[in-house]
């Protein structure tokens, strides 16, 4: 016979070590959604942040083996 409802134990299938610790109204030290929205902000900056910096040193190498700056920039026409 099927079930009717669903298992309400969310931790079931994992070992106690990395279950959550239960307060009065629910699990402890789980990070907050804001504090999660924060982080996805964060992270989304230092990506870019990375990704810029990468760019920004090849672009400098290829400088310096080129004599040219690139993009049709600095070229004598």
């Amino acid at each position: 016979m099927p079930k009717v409802f669903s298992n309400l134990n969310l931790n079931a299938g994992t070992p106690p070590r990395v279950q959550p610790n239960l307060g009065e109204w629910g699990p402890g030290m789980v990070p907050t959604t804001r504090s999660k929205r924060r982080m996805r902000i964060w992270v989304g900056l230092a990506l870019f942040g990375a990704l810029l910096a990468c760019f920004l040193l090849g672009w400098y190498v290829y400088y310096l083996m080129t004599g040219s700056f690139g993009f049709g920039l600095g070229d004598q026409g």
